[in-house]
């Protein structure tokens, strides 16, 4: 073999060794590249691994201190509400022995404070004459223009101030009471009745129903030493011959069936209380009204008044209505 040939040969094959030791040199710096990629990668994968693993870890533990939260507040919960529901309870048992006891109390006495003691015996006479001056009996009741004013006068009335009062009272007032139905033997205990304490507040009652003829809600009351008015009322010092102790005389057109003027007369007014007073006077002026006496002996329109609730009956209030629709008797008559 000629020498210069393999000096070729071993420099080819030198060059060959050594572009492999190159190729090889990368191939093992790509590799060891690639090593440390997945080494970090698997580094990473780890920690994310251990930050999950305690993720979950303390997500477990918040999800059992929850549950154990939870379990304590639901038992305080229905503690509470078994408390809750026990002082109800008693609270029930105790008010219940209070209460009803209390309204039974309360049920007795409705009205009784109303009670008067001092009406002794109020009599009462009325007549009605027509314009002849003959006494004529038949039903009569104001022939007013709706929205008219009744015209009062309370004759001298400034000669008996406190007096005076107490008659504006007794045809003003609009207060209404409630009685016990016992108390006036008219139901059982426990049931009551709206009673009135003044003329106006019955006849606004009276005037909620629609009727024929218009019932007068709205009074002019004045005092003067004449006779003029629609209604006179009279306070005398005097005593009936008749021991009366009201007395009402109404001039009438019984072809119209209406009253042109009432006079009322309250006798032996120096002696009489307040209660008596205000009695006579709701008394007499139902008769101006038109109203003749009533059926029930306990009722403000009795002939004699001896009822220790001398007010304003619901009573009264239906015969107002009935007189002034039309109807052909002006005596009381109470069903209840």
């Amino acid at each position: 073999m000629n020498p210069e040939q393999t000096t070729e040969e071993n420099d080819h094959h030198i060059r060959e060794l050594k572009q492999k030791i190159n190729i090889l040199s990368e191939l093992e710096n790509h590799s060891t590249d690639k090593v440390n990629k997945l080494q970090e990668s698997n580094k990473n994968l780890k920690e994310k691994l251990q930050q999950k693993s305690l993720s979950l870890k303390e997500t477990v533990q918040e999800k059992i201190f929850l549950d154990e939260m939870s379990k304590n507040e639901i038992s305080k919960i229905q503690a509470i509400r078994k408390k809750y529901y026990l002082t109800i309870a008693v609270a029930g048992i105790v008010l219940a022995g209070v209460i009803v006891p209390y309204s039974l109390y309360v049920v007795t006495l409705v009205g009784e404070e109303y009670r008067v003691q001092d009406v002794e015996l109020v009599t009462s006479g009325y007549v009605i004459q027509n314009l002849k001056g003959d006494t004529i009996d038949t039903w009569l009741s104001w022939r007013l223009v709706e929205g008219d004013i009744m015209h009062v006068n309370i004759v001298d009335g400034h000669k008996f101030p406190e007096k005076a009062e107490i008659i504006k009272n007794a045809i003003l007032s609009t207060e209404t009471i409630e009685i016990d139905n016992s108390l006036l033997h008219k139901g059982p205990k426990g049931t009551t009745s709206v009673y009135y304490l003044g003329w106006a507040g019955a006849l606004e009652k009276s005037s909620e129903t629609p009727t024929s003829f218009f019932i007068p809600t709205k009074f002019d009351v004045t005092e003067s030493a004449s006779g003029a008015g629609d209604i006179t009322i009279r306070l005398s010092t005097d005593r009936s011959g008749d021991a009366y102790s009201g007395w009402t005389k109404s001039i009438a057109d019984e072809t119209q069936n209406q009253i042109l003027k009432s006079e009322i007369i309250i006798y032996d007014v120096d002696n009489l209380t307040d209660n008596q007073l205000t009695t006579i006077m709701r008394h007499e002026f139902g008769h101006a009204l038109g109203l003749a006496h009533s059926s029930d002996p306990e009722d403000l329109m009795a002939p004699t008044v001896t009822t220790e609730f001398p007010y304003i009956s619901e009573c009264d209030v239906d015969a107002i209505v009935g007189l002034y629709d039309g109807a052909k008797k002006s005596e009381v008559i109470c069903e209840k």
